[in-house]
């Protein structure tokens, strides 16, 4: 029996060492050795565990409240109804903007990153609005980060003008702390990402603003590879060559005078 235990103990710390393997021990030791969650079998409705892990309640559980949230998937897109696409949006809307626990808001927040609804877009544009997160600076930062992540992964029309504001936006103040910096730095990485999905003019305009302005290297690399996926053309990456180009500001309806414009300067490959 000893060594039977041996042998056990020995697998649960190889697992544990294992990426992905450490959230499988967690389960399988938890409090209420609820092996339906260690083994993806047979778990209980997610709508009924966020009912009974209810924030407000003294006894409610962040984490079982967290990973049912992530498991609500949109019912438009798989055999649900418009009712229920109102309820999930209305709940998921409601954690990613509301819920005490950071975990539960970006399970909430990656969630909805997987809707096709405009309405979601519009949660998580409110999710990246809100100024005051009561958790720490770290967790503030990662929950603004994660929005736009998931409005990237959503791609909808509706969320270019917010994208475009976070690409244009300055860097932090000299003084700043590094955590400001960081999270500015990472929201803007995301948000230039971002608008190489997209093909209007207002998102080729914003990554040849940055090209010509920001002289952060990181920052410019990934407007460089944004435009070039947005507009599926090869541009000079060196920062003096797009000083001569004049394309700020341009006229509202010429969506292809970006291109023209530089296809005139542009070295022949």
């Amino acid at each position: 029996m000893f060594v039977r235990w041996r042998i056990v103990l020995t697998l649960a710390g190889l697992l544990a060492a294992v990426p992905g393997c450490a959230n499988f021990w967690d389960e399988i030791t938890s409090s209420e050795r609820d092996m339906r969650y260690a083994f993806n079998y047979n778990k209980p409705d997610p709508l009924i565990v966020i009912r009974d892990n209810d924030s407000s309640k003294a006894n409610a559980d962040g984490l079982r409240r967290a990973e049912a949230l992530g498991r609500l998937k949109e019912p438009l897109k798989n055999g649900g109804n418009a009712q229920d696409q109102d309820a999930y949006l209305r709940i998921l809307g409601a954690a990613a903007t509301t819920d005490r626990e950071p975990l539960c808001r970006l399970a909430a927040i990656r969630a909805l990153g997987k809707f096709q609804d405009q309405r979601a877009a519009s949660t998580l544009e409110d999710v990246f609005n809100q100024q005051k997160l009561p958790f720490t600076a770290e967790n503030n930062s990662m929950i603004h980060r994660e929005a736009l992540v998931a409005l990237e992964n959503m791609r909808d029309p509706s969320s270019l003008p917010l994208l475009i504001r976070v690409a244009r936006q300055p860097g932090p103040p000299k003084n700043a702390d590094r955590v400001d910096r960081m999270q500015t730095q990472d929201e803007r990485i995301v948000a230039i990402r971002a608008l190489g999905k997209y093909r209007e003019k207002e998102a080729v305009d914003a990554l040849a603003f940055v090209l010509k302005t920001e002289k952060d290297i990181a920052l410019r690399d990934r407007a460089h590879s944004s435009l070039e996926e947005s507009t599926g053309k090869r541009w000079p990456t060196q920062f003096d060559e797009w000083q001569k180009a004049s394309v700020d500001p341009l006229p509202p309806d010429d969506r292809n005078q970006v291109i023209q414009l530089m296809s005139s300067w542009m070295p022949k490959w």
